[in-house]
């Protein structure tokens, strides 16, 4: 570990994000780039803030933004497919509506420290084409898993499917014929792209149908059981939660448990017609929702939206899971000596002070 003594330079923070916790150090700047991670006492001095790899939304569902703000009512009634609230809205809006709505939180998405995310995009290719065009070169990188306009598989829509966008992402294995959903798993394997799944949010589902599709990851699991969580350990398979759209439904995923029996856990905001797409926002949840099933460490709940949605994402290799000069990183400020303590408890947007992406530095 190097420490910094050239003075010269400016400096940003006073903790710097390790996977074992918070360490003292900071970020070194030269003509808005970073040229050196630093670890030691901070040479910037009064500088008080947390340097942090950005946050990964490693599931969430951008197209919804036109449907916000959703109305009370089941998980069915609400995002059910083919007729669930939030579709008849998205069948009923413009593209161009869509479009903008999807711009909108993917300016948030960017001004609240998320570096990536993951989107399960409905509606077909068009649906998928929308979200590409909504897409800026100032966007978090984007993982699109599109899933076909109806619940039935053709080769040829899948085909195209799978030339647009990164993978399949589907809603609940309830929803789909079993060949079809083996068909669309295989086909996705087959191209090299991710397969996903949505599993045992409002009622529980057979894991062993959901893990033979051999997917990537899954989201969800309020109503898993242990036997099921701890398959998911077994198998390797990541499990994403989602706390503040569980929350909306009343219920709410058992983080300690899942963590306990060794299964990768990482966090994604959802429908974006219920939750803003602001992992800050997301983390608290997280953490708060988890006292009531044993609780999790700060630590713990900070990894969740940084390191582990990482991990989801080197699947296909396009994310580093260390900090480097050349990584994509959030700056946010605190005011006391516990800077994991005020992430889970009192952090807001207002607290990011900078943000890097590729290296080069953006106030805020």
């Amino acid at each position: 570990m190097a420490h910094c003594i050239i003075m010269s330079s400016e400096y940003l923070g006073r903790w710097i994000l390790t996977y074992d916790g918070a360490i003292k150090g900071s970020i070194r700047l030269e003509e808005g780039r970073v040229v050196e991670v630093c670890y030691g006492e901070s040479v910037g001095g009064k500088d008080k803030s947390i340097v942090l790899p950005s946050f990964v939304n490693a599931h969430v569902h951008v197209g919804d933004s036109i449907a916000y703000p959703a109305p009370k009512g089941t998980v069915e009634e609400t995002v059910a497919p083919p007729d669930g609230y939030k579709h008849k809205v998205l069948r009923s809006s413009s593209k161009g509506k869509k479009i903008a709505a999807m711009r909108a939180s993917l300016k948030l998405m960017r001004s609240t420290g998320t570096c990536a995310f993951v989107d399960f995009r409905e509606e077909g290719v068009d649906g998928v084409k929308a979200l590409r065009e909504a897409l800026t070169t100032a966007s978090p990188k984007a993982t699109v898993l599109g899933r076909p306009a109806k619940n039935e598989f053709t080769h040829a829509e899948v085909r195209s499917l799978l030339a647009s966008c990164d993978g399949i992402g589907l809603s609940a294995i309830s929803d789909w014929a079993s060949d079809d959903l083996d068909l669309l798993s295989r086909s996705a394997r087959r191209a090299g792209k991710l397969f996903a799944v949505h599993v045992s949010e409002a009622r529980r589902e057979d894991i062993g149908a959901v893990l033979d599709l051999r997917p990537g990851f899954v989201v969800h699991m309020t109503k898993a059981t242990q036997e099921d969580l701890a398959a998911c350990a077994r198998s390797r398979v990541p499990v994403v939660v989602c706390s503040r759209s569980n929350e909306f439904f009343g219920l709410a995923p058992d983080i300690p448990r899942m963590l306990g029996l060794g299964v990768e856990v990482a966090l994604g905001t959802d429908n974006c017609m219920i939750a803003r797409p602001d992992m800050l926002d997301e983390i608290k949840a997280a953490y708060r929702l988890a006292k009531a099933k044993g609780g999790i460490s700060p630590l713990d709940a900070v990894k969740l939206a940084t390191f582990c949605g990482r991990k989801v994402l080197n699947v296909k290799g396009k994310i580093t899971t260390e900090i480097t000069e050349r990584d994509d990183l959030v700056v946010v400020r605190v005011r006391g000596d516990d800077p994991l303590s005020e992430l889970v408890t009192s952090a807001v947007p207002g607290d990011i002070r900078a943000m890097v992406k590729g290296g080069r530095i953006r106030r805020t």
